[in-house]
């Protein structure tokens, strides 16, 4: 036990940086308005009915009639089922250009006609680079010529496919480089190896993005990339702190069952925390998985 207090405590101290910055970013997320001066006001549905004339939909009318036009023009007969009845999922995002480069966003509420009326900054961007967009003919340097080579890789290797090879339409590897203009400033480049375009910005700090937004890109960054460098090292740190919240969980239970006089309530508590991780872990899937999940990839 000695040993599991003190792998508990050091794992914490090493990955000290790493669960405050997984664990902030994590929240940004759900509160986009923190760190981007977003001002927000509500309208109720009686408020926006007055203003515009809109009415709240009825999510199980609408339901009614979209199998009823179903049902006009298909041999099968098809009814609602009465147990789970229709509703919204997501809402409609309306917005309009601001004067000083920002933008207005309403967020509405089909199903009680309410809205969120936000007013966004505009977006801090780096100088446009006057080759954006620019495209560079290399064809044998391009996803088209390395689909060509290796379409039939699978049959000659012994996979069985029911086609050849294809390469992804929309994630492709760039190339990236540095370089510098007539004026001598220099400038990050990136060479699309699949649309053959270029894009980039100034070199140094300037036009970057907020500093939440910089948390958001350092928390959805994932996968070990194949030419290694520091994106690899931040696939590993990601991976041991994963690990440290399976060894936080599993020590912390461990220590708990060492302390007799609380192993009652402890007990009780890890019932409670474990019943209700299953109703809203479970509840979640349901919701996210009810229709037809699209996957991206070939």
């Amino acid at each position: 036990m000695k040993v599991v207090r003190r792998l508990h405590m050091y794992l914490g101290l090493l990955l000290f940086p790493w669960i405050l910055l997984f664990g902030i970013s994590g929240m940004l997320f759900n509160h986009p308005q923190i760190g981007r001066d977003i001002e927000s006001r509500s309208l109720s549905g009686e408020q926006l009915s007055a203003l515009t004339g809109f009415q709240p939909w009825d999510p199980g009318e609408l339901a009614r009639q979209v199998v009823e036009q179903l049902n006009a023009g298909s041999p099968s007969r098809y009814t609602l089922d009465p147990g789970t009845p229709g509703a919204f999922s997501g809402w409609p995002l309306l917005a309009a250009p601001r004067a000083d480069g920002g933008r207005q966003v309403v967020i509405l509420r089909l199903d009680d006609g309410s809205a969120t009326v936000s007013s966004h900054p505009s977006e801090p961007e780096a100088p446009a680079p006057p080759f954006a967009g620019v495209a560079i003919d290399l064809p044998g340097h391009r996803m088209a010529a390395v689909q060509e080579q290796i379409k039939d890789l699978l049959p000659k290797i012994g996979v069985d496919a029911a086609g050849p090879l294809r390469a992804h339409p929309k994630i492709s590897p760039e190339l990236r480089f540095a370089m510098r203009d007539a004026d001598g400033r220099a400038w990050h480049v990136t060479y699309n190896l699949g649309t053959g375009r270029l894009d980039g910005r100034p070199a140094g700090a300037r036009g970057w993005p907020r500093f939440v937004e910089v948390l958001e890109t350092l928390h959805k960054t994932h996968h070990f990339p194949v030419h290694g460098g520091v994106a690899w090292l931040w696939a590993l740190f990601a991976d041991i702190t994963g690990i440290t919240l399976v060894v936080w969980a599993l020590s912390g239970v461990a220590m708990w069952w060492q302390m007799k006089p609380s192993r009652v309530l402890g007990a009780l508590a890890v019932a409670v925390a474990v019943a209700l991780a299953a109703v809203v872990m479970v509840g979640t899937a349901s919701d996210a998985l009810f229709g037809n999940v699209a996957k991206e990839g070939p």
